[in-house]
């Protein structure tokens, strides 16, 4: 991602410690994807507008799934290097690996049809945002490669839905970009 950049000569960041602590949430309730290579253009920030959502899912440049419960990120796992491969002799963490993953509740055939497609692809664009009305993947979504379950039927008294997750790779700072807005998106 253009904004996920390490630069090694770089000063260190200065933060200053804020007086409340950002509530960015805690549940995954959204999910946006876009073909890998495809036009989406942000505006001089390092996330989405709201706006600039809707305009690439009426264009049919983005498509996005609302209606996920039980979503959250987790860590995977990394690659880690210590002793004679590292400069200090310490611990450091390399590819670090994320998962997107939850449950599409609100269901009918078009969204499993969909679902269905979107599975045939090996590298998409995904951003995911929270019930806070956060979205992260910055300016240019993360890489991932989708993965999602046919309509699973558990039972009587069970309402059916379709499980996904989406694995990434950290590649630096995961800015997260806040819209009111965003909670209002939806395929047109």
């Amino acid at each position: 991602m253009d904004n996920l950049v390490h630069d090694c000569s770089a000063d260190l960041d200065q933060p200053t410690t804020p007086t409340c602590g950002v509530d960015y949430g805690e549940r995954v309730v959204r999910i946006a994807y876009m073909k890998d290579g495809g036009t989406f253009t942000v505006s001089a920030s390092d996330s989405p507008t709201a706006l600039e959502f809707e305009t690439s899912i009426t264009s049919d440049v983005m498509t996005v799934f609302n209606g996920i419960t039980n979503g959250h990120r987790i860590e995977q796992g990394a690659t880690e290097l210590s002793g004679d491969d590292t400069e200090s002799g310490g611990t450091e963490r390399h590819d670090v690996m994320y998962r997107i993953e939850g449950r599409i509740k609100r269901i009918d055939e078009d969204i499993a049809r969909a679902c269905e497609k979107l599975d045939r692809f090996p590298v998409l664009r995904m951003w995911f945002f929270t019930e806070t009305n956060y979205c992260f993947g910055g300016a240019t979504g993360y890489e991932v490669s989708p993965n999602f379950s046919l309509i699973t039927l558990e039972g009587k008294g069970q309402p059916p839905y379709i499980s996904f997750f989406n694995d990434f790779t950290a590649t630096g700072a995961d800015y997260a970009g806040y819209d009111a807005d965003y909670a209002s998106l939806d395929n047109t």
